[in-house]
């Protein structure tokens, strides 16, 4: 392991210390959800057309699925409502909008491309960006990342991140299996040495690329996010897995009607017309030697 991976550890060090530090990241909102209760479910709102009221009729069958098109007599429509008038602000209003503004956190977009290996350890790739250059970068970290799938957010520094990332697996066993079929020899990827409970100690080490620190702010931050909230991190992945699989089951169980029936009802309206055009009236001006202009 070179110089360059290491330094990281240096950054992450803060984890294991006894006093927790002032910027250590914080949540924004809680991990677990407040149960949600879902409304009753509204009526489905459906034209009642009489059938002398359909004019024509035509049925089309596009890819197995029946689309029929109906021509009805016109429907009187509730005209739209106006747009309220705007109402300008008074000046004790500017006054709080801009102290709002002036109070407001900064914000950042975190966006990482992850792989889980074996559900143990991620590959997390980011890129850095400046005016002129683009670098990626490539750290090891031994967290899950799928157990970050309930945190949209979170606060480090004074800087609130929304966290955004692609994320897929690899297990490594299974695609050494599929490489054999092919008569290749599958190589797995060289993960660098990480403490192996990352609950108690979760770590992350830069193998690739100059992240710079902003860069490594936000990783550092989830790592910190980890250690204090890993219980409801994973409880909460492993809720919704459970749930994702059973919607799934009763999909499959119940799928619905691929190809429903559809019916397009629609009418002529002929446009009021337009006001006549406003006559313009030249009246002629005389200049100062009598010349009419």
């Amino acid at each position: 392991m070179n110089i360059k991976s290491i330094l990281p550890l240096l950054f992450v060090s803060v984890l294991s210390a006894q006093e927790v530090p002032a910027d250590r990241a914080t949540l924004l909102a809680p991990i677990i959800p407040e149960p949600v209760v879902q409304p009753e479910p509204q009526p489905v709102l459906r034209l009642d057309i009489a059938p002398e009221s359909i004019l024509e009729s035509k049925e089309n069958i596009i890819n197995g699925q029946k689309i029929t098109t109906q021509e009805i007599t016109p429907i009187t429509l509730p005209p739209i409502p106006p747009a309220p008038e705007p109402r300008p602000l008074t000046a004790e209003q500017i006054a709080a909008r801009d102290a709002k503004l002036a109070r407001a956190p900064k914000y950042r977009s975190l966006m990482l491309s992850c792989t889980v290996f074996d559900d143990k350890h991620t590959r997390i790739q980011g890129t850095t960006r400046t005016k002129d250059t683009t670098e990626r970068w490539e750290a090891w970290s031994n967290i899950n990342f799928h157990h970050f799938n309930r945190l949209p957010r979170f606060q480090k520094n004074e800087i609130t991140y929304s966290l955004f990332f692609g994320i897929g697996d690899e297990n490594t066993i299974k695609a050494a299996a599929r490489y054999a079929r092919i008569k290749r020899t599958y190589t797995p990827p060289t993960i660098p040495e990480l403490p192996a409970d990352s609950t108690t100690q979760p770590r992350f080490i830069v193998t690739d690329g100059n992240p710079t620190a902003e860069d490594l702010s936000p990783l550092i931050g989830l790592h910190e996010l980890y250690q204090d909230h890993h219980k409801d991190l994973i409880s909460e992945y492993i809720r919704i897995k459970a749930q994702q699989e059973r919607e799934a089951a009763e999909r499959l169980a119940n799928p619905p009607d691929p190809k429903p029936d559809i019916v397009i009802q629609h009418w002529t309206v002929t446009p009021d017309a337009p006001p006549a055009p406003t006559k313009l009236e030249i009246i002629p001006t005389k200049t100062e030697g009598g010349e009419t202009k």
